[in-house]
């Protein structure tokens, strides 16, 4: 009779070949995918390395994982359980109840069907350079525990935990529905959101490998963009829609939708008596070390965010001068998703007030001449993270050959308000998440579309120059 350690063996190797069968089907299929791997936004490079267990940073993950803990025996933490398999048929069915169908497959609604599945394996391939470069422990092997969600297996200790793939492909497939369909926007990227936090539940990610998912996806997605079916697609599906929900074939769900909403999207902003407050606390002190250094000087001439500002260090990232004389399409680009990205932030803004650090500590900034403005705005989102990471996703699309140095200047951008101490990092974060749902909505518009097309037409000419 077969012993339990020999079934654990067969099982584990088994989950292996699955995973990487999948894997390698979503890579090499064009079909089933909107970039290969090696095409893919490079997190290594645009994304910090996952925080060290010896390091300050790691404060938040811990903090995050013991809430995680707390989770698992209420109906959240079922639900966590429930949505741990890596397979499509989860996204299918999260999708089709957002927008209340019966059902997504590619018998029933083949439109739909061929949209979804596209973007969850870009959303989850957008993670494959850094999980193989960090290769990280996941919470559960560090801690020396054993798998706790119904459909993990031990193939998990040995695939990496930074960033979260199940973040991605979730994060990543909302993002497109939420474009494909504006009006449930909010309803889509709530149900991302918490794919992503579902993992920090299940002990199988970290706090930092969901919040990295959520940004390699929305790279990714990007990208995405490029792919010649990637219109079609969007298009199709909302044909598609349109019909299952007997609507005129003419109608526009862009129209009556606005801005994304933050407050419907993300958690509130971490409170004082909140334990992740401690979090905030020590990755504050973290970055704050950085200020009297060259980086530190950076972040205090990031603060600006005027217009022309924005166009001169994009268009740096670019290897392009951006202005409105020699690029009026991507300095209009520039111009639109900065305000758009500001409208979605400030609304944010009035709906969760929290003190700014360096007002909150009773401290002195590297930027004393903004402090008295900035004392009684709320800390609670980032615009200037906001701005930046979509104007990294935006440029992104316009000038992919250059995608990894736009995405790590977007980045850094919002980090640069923690070094200052403008902002903590978890406004930062939600500004970045806030920022990806704003170009979502943006890429709906068909005028949106044609003004990329008319950048990106700038962006070969100016760059062959």
């Amino acid at each position: 009779m077969m012993n339990m350690n020999n079934k654990h063996r067969i099982g584990t190797l088994i989950a292996l070949m699955l995973v990487t069968t999948l894997g390698t089907f979503a890579q090499s299929s064009k079909d089933t995918i909107y970039v290969q791997v090696s095409d893919m936004p490079n997190a290594v490079h645009f994304l910090p390395a996952p925080p060290d267990t010896a390091s300050m940073e790691f404060t938040d993950d811990l903090i995050q994982w013991q809430w995680g803990k707390t989770q698992r025996p209420t109906p959240r933490g079922k639900k966590s359980s429930d949505e741990s398999p890596w397979e499509p048929r989860i996204m299918e069915r999260i999708i089709s109840e957002c927008l209340q169908i019966d059902t997504i497959s590619k018998e029933a609604t083949p439109a739909l069907h061929r949209l979804l599945l596209r973007a969850y394996n870009t959303g989850n391939k957008s993670t494959s350079h850094a999980k193989r470069y960090y290769m990280r422990k996941r919470p559960f092997v560090q801690m020396g525990e054993e798998t706790w969600a119904a459909y993990d297996t031990d193939f998990l200790r040995t695939n990496g935990s930074y960033p979260s793939g199940h973040t991605a492909l979730g994060w990543g497939t909302t993002l497109v529905f939420a474009e494909m369909w504006p009006e449930l926007q909010d309803t889509l990227l709530r149900r991302g959101f918490e794919f992503g936090e579902n993992r920090i539940i299940t002990g199988a990610h970290y706090q930092s490998d969901v919040t990295a998912g959520y940004m390699c996806s929305s790279a990714g997605i990007a990208r995405g963009h490029n792919h010649p079916e990637f219109e079609k697609d969007i298009k199709a599906a909302r044909a598609e829609y349109i019909k299952l929900k007997g609507l005129p074939a003419n109608y526009d769900p862009t129209a009556a939708a606005g801005m994304p909403r933050g407050e419907k999207i993300l958690n509130a902003a971490v409170d004082t008596t909140s334990y992740r407050y401690l979090g905030d606390l020590a990755r504050l002190w973290s970055a704050q070390k950085l200020q009297g250094t060259e980086r530190g000087a950076l972040a205090v001439e990031h603060a600006d965010c005027s217009d022309a500002y924005l166009m001169k260090i994009f268009g740096q990232a670019m290897n392009i001068t951006v202005s409105p004389e020699k690029t009026p399409a991507i300095a209009e680009l520039v111009s639109m998703t900065k305000k758009y990205a500001n409208e979605a932030a400030t609304a944010l803004k009035n709906t969760h007030f929290r003190k700014r650090p360096f007002v909150q500590l009773k401290e002195a900034t590297p930027l004393p001449q903004e402090e008295e403005s900035h004392r009684t705005t709320s800390s609670f989102a980032s615009t200037h993270a906001n701005t930046g990471w979509a104007l990294a996703l935006v440029l992104t699309e316009v000038a992919p050959e250059r995608q990894n140095e736009i995405l790590k200047l977007g980045f850094d951008y919002g980090y640069d308000r923690v070094i200052i101490g403008y902002h903590w990092s978890s406004d930062v974060e939600a500004g970045r998440l806030l920022g990806c749902a704003v170009v979502a909505r943006l890429n709906a518009n068909d005028s949106f579309g044609k003004l990329i097309k008319k950048a990106r037409a700038e962006y070969q000419k100016a760059s062959k120059k």
